[in-house]
């Protein structure tokens, strides 16, 4: 798959395009991209997303949204399931303020020429949202819609899945996101009090804002293509005077051995222990509390490795096999 900035795009033969900031990738997402997909082999075009570089309510509503997904990683699964061109827009004050005709005319007909564009049946676009499908049909331009996605009576939605993980409601985040909420981060160099009290942890430089309640977590770790179950914890570090306004994530693995120092390790978020306490008055407490919680964790993941096979299968499903595809998610989704 190709990346471009909408600045650079050049007009491309028989564009199927969807558009939005798609942050997570979710079941709803995916059921868009894989119709992209199948409009765009059908007619020999070419299936592209035109998206976004920030979430837009972070300029229009002045408010902090936490992805995710990094870009790094959506691009990654895009060009996975098959998309063939990633549009990316700079979400500026002056691209915030083009009216939905102006939108029309100047980014959908006159840079990308467009022939049709793949979208869900609740697509708003333009200053302050005017611009719905009707208005899309009244420039001549082909409008496929695709219906709402809903899973146990919910639509699927990227704010769903966020007031989820906010609550470490991470199983229920699952149903809907279709695979694990997981954290990409760049080890970077720690007070080493871990390896002190025997139980080393790297600390991670996550590149945009968290949105999991701190608390020690049952992880599972990927570095350099391996997998490794562990321990996060995310807070302030109370007990040893951590700052009260940056929250830090760091990581326990359990059986491993080397340096991480530099490198960028995903950590998939499986179930919340506990909350984050303060030791502060009796430190001893602390090296008991860690051992009762990797006691713990080994439990929460192996019950997790039994149940993996099944999630395999309903990963694959949401990665758009041509046998199944969607469809055969029929027991537990409900279109609209």
């Amino acid at each position: 798959m190709k990346v471009v900035s909408l600045a650079e795009v050049k007009k491309t033969k028989n564009l199927i395009l969807t558009i939005g900031c798609f942050d997570g990738l979710h079941l709803g997402h995916q059921k868009v991209i894989h119709a992209v997909i199948s409009e765009a082999r059908k007619k020999k075009g070419t299936g592209a997303i035109l998206t976004f570089n920030r979430h837009p309510r972070s300029l229009t509503k002045n408010i902090q949204i936490p992805f995710l997904i990094t870009p790094k990683e959506k691009f990654k699964l895009l060009d996975e399931w098959g998309l063939d061109l990633c549009i990316l827009a700079n979400f500026n004050q002056s691209f915030a303020n083009l009216s939905a005709q102006a939108f029309c005319e100047e980014i959908l007909k006159k840079r990308l020429g467009i022939r049709e564009v793949v979208t869900s049946s609740s697509f708003r676009f333009g200053k302050d949202r005017t611009g719905d499908i009707e208005l899309l049909k009244k420039q001549d331009i082909s409008v496929k819609v695709i219906k709402l996605l809903k899973v146990k009576d919910e639509v699927v939605s990227s704010t769903l899945i966020r007031n989820l993980i906010k609550q470490a409601k991470l199983k229920e985040a699952v149903i809907f996101l279709g695979r694990d909420f997981s954290v990409l981060g760049k080890v970077i160099p720690g007070e080493k009090r871990g390896r002190v009290l025997g139980y080393p942890t790297a600390n991670l430089k996550v590149v945009y804002p968290l949105n999991l309640p701190g608390g020690v977590y049952a992880v599972r770790a990927e570095v350099n293509g391996k997998e490794y179950n562990g321990l996060s914890n995310i807070g302030f570090r109370p007990t040893f005077n951590g700052s009260a306004e940056h929250p830090t994530m760091e990581v326990h693995l359990f059986n491993f051995a080397g340096d991480l120092y530099n490198q960028k390790i995903r950590i998939v978020f499986k179930k919340k222990i506990r909350n984050e306490i303060d030791f502060s008055k009796n430190k001893s407490l602390l090296l008991k509390q860690i051992r009762k919680d990797k006691e713990k964790a080994k439990k929460i993941l192996a019950t997790a490795d039994t149940r993996r096979c099944h999630s395999e299968a309903l990963a694959e499903e949401s990665l758009f096999s041509k046998k199944y595809g969607i469809a055969t998610s029929a027991q537990r989704v409900d279109s609209q």
